[in-house]
């Protein structure tokens, strides 16, 4: 219980970064997806179960906050957390595998948004649209790092930030 009570206020933050400070700040059109990330963390990190609902969860209100299409998002990152779930359910105590299952979950994701956008008819720049994707996959493989390392927990003493 209290392993998912902490994962309320960092949802909160994800979202507020990825709604609020990331669109203000960027430039080059890339920004990491804090709330995918924290996603694919609490998978590989505590139970899936907790991934799957953090999806649906920051998927939905970051679609409602910031994106004009209600449940993109939530569809990808779901993807994204099956994808993780994939590689970290038999991994043992390596990290390398869900570091690469993260990589590829997040490749997932960004191509399941743009394929979903483009079925919806948005048009794209293809060579803009690989210069700002790229550098989001990049960054939200190594956001799961630093908050899967805050929700390690041990074998038996619970969760870190305990």
């Amino acid at each position: 219980m209290k392993r998912r009570l902490w994962l309320i206020p960092l949802t909160i933050l994800a979202l507020f970064l990825d709604c609020f400070v990331f669109p203000a700040i960027t430039r080059s059109g890339f920004r990491p997806l804090c709330a995918m990330s924290l996603a694919l963390a609490a998978t590989a990190e505590t139970k899936v179960q907790d991934g799957i609902l953090l999806a649906i969860v920051c998927g939905l209100l970051t679609d409602l906050f910031c994106n004009p299409y209600l449940g993109l998002s939530a569809a990808a990152y779901l993807i994204a957390v099956c994808i993780e779930y994939g590689f970290v359910k038999n991994r043992g105590a390596k990290r390398l595998p869900a570091l690469f299952g993260a990589l590829t979950a997040s490749t997932a994701a960004e191509a399941a948004i743009l394929l979903f956008s483009l079925i919806i008819g948005a048009r794209f720049d293809a060579l803009g649209l690989l210069r700002a994707t790229l550098p989001s996959i990049v960054l939200e493989t190594l956001l799961v790092l630093p908050i899967a390392a805050a929700l390690h927990t041990e074998e038996k003493g619970g969760p870190a930030f305990r």
